[in-house]
């Protein structure tokens, strides 16, 4: 089946570049031989709303400029394997990927994203400075924050270090895979810096002391939130947003500690063909009117200076000039380098008799 869609794939993308060429005349079919742009860029995203977001604001950015986008639905891990089958090839099949921060500076590591180039990124220059990089551009972000029931909580804990208060003991619910970052925000509550994984680790100790509940998924923590299982957590403040939309009696507060984001991001494959092509897209991804429409409708907060969001929707979404500057950047090359260290503390030490 998969190499049946990947069959199809390349047929779209080569019929459409071919109609549209024939279109435009005998110049265009020379243009293409000579291995200009043919307006058309496949991108790998998730699907739901992302992607019908992706398609409602950011293709009619594009269109104008004869820009025409096929979308690859899939997993991260299915973008990731693509990207490294790709990097180096005669044929591509995805333009550009969308991914999570942490697997962006992956693949970008692993030599599997193209450099950026700046002239052709006008809104760029708008990109808030802590989450500028060389390789990708950020798409929209949230950080790590404390959710709070507020029908049962009457004092919400103000950070991290709160959560080893008897009260909170068996009353905390934590994701499985947040166990990196809660990791790094642990040797932020313990006074370290987030690069401390063994200060992280000894936190997670004393929690582990609290008896938190553990889930599979934000969605079953959310449930639990609801029906009283728990009544705190640590997650991203995108998701407080998104389920107070669904009715529930929830908060947040940033952490006095200081907060972790979680930035989606978009690259150019250095494997593709027509990478021309695809800066377009990318620069349409940092435009205040899609911005606009990612912060109403998902919840996350833009990743430039210039989104012009309206007050309310700044203050439901988004983040204050004090809690920017509190967002504690995150080194990915040491999640890298100790991820399977901190999957293994996870499974082995702090899940035990949870």
């Amino acid at each position: 089946m998969t190499a049946m869609n990947d069959q199809r794939r390349r047929f779209l993308r080569s019929t459409g570049a071919l109609v549209a060429a024939s279109a435009l005349g005998p110049l265009a079919l020379k243009a293409k031989a000579a291995g200009a742009c043919s307006g058309q860029v496949v991108v790998g995203t998730w699907g739901g709303d992302y992607q019908r977001l992706l398609q409602q604001n950011i293709d009619p950015l594009v269109t104008p400029a004869g820009v025409t986008v096929t979308y690859d639905v899939g997993s991260a891990l299915a973008r990731q394997t693509t990207m490294r089958a790709e990097a180096h090839g005669r044929r591509s099949t995805m333009d550009i990927a969308l991914l999570r921060d942490n697997d962006m500076f992956q693949m970008y590591s692993e030599g599997a994203t193209a450099k950026l180039d700046d002239t052709q990124l006008s809104n760029l220059a708008f990109v808030l400075p802590q989450f500028r990089r060389s390789y990708s551009v950020p798409h929209i972000f949230s950080a790590l924050v404390l959710v709070y029931d507020t029908s049962r909580i009457r004092t919400p804990p103000d950070g991290l270090a709160a959560l080893l208060d008897p009260a909170f003991r068996g009353k905390v619910g934590l994701v499985d895979d947040q166990y990196d970052y809660l990791t790094l925000a642990g040797a932020l509550a313990s006074g370290g810096k987030s690069s401390d994984v063994a200060l992280g680790q000894k936190y997670l100790r004393a929690l582990h002391g609290q008896s938190p509940r553990v889930y599979p998924s934000v969605d079953a923590l959310a449930s639990a939130l609801k029906s009283g299982e728990i009544d705190v957590t640590v997650t991203w403040k995108a998701r407080t947003v998104q389920w107070k939309k669904a009715g529930l009696a929830v908060d947040y507060v940033f952490p006095k500690e200081g907060a972790l984001p979680a930035t989606f991001e978009a690259a150019v494959a250095s494997g593709s063909k027509v990478s021309t092509c695809a800066f377009p897209y990318l620069n349409a991804m940092l435009d205040p009117r899609a911005q606009r429409a990612f912060a109403e409708t998902m919840g996350y907060a833009p990743t430039i200076a210039n989104a012009g969001l309206p007050p309310s929707l700044q203050q439901s979404v988004g983040f204050s000039g004090k809690e920017l500057e509190r967002i504690v950047p995150v080194d990915f090359a040491l999640l890298m380098k100790n991820k399977t260290e901190m999957l293994d503390f996870w499974n082995k030490d702090f899940r035990v008799g949870l």
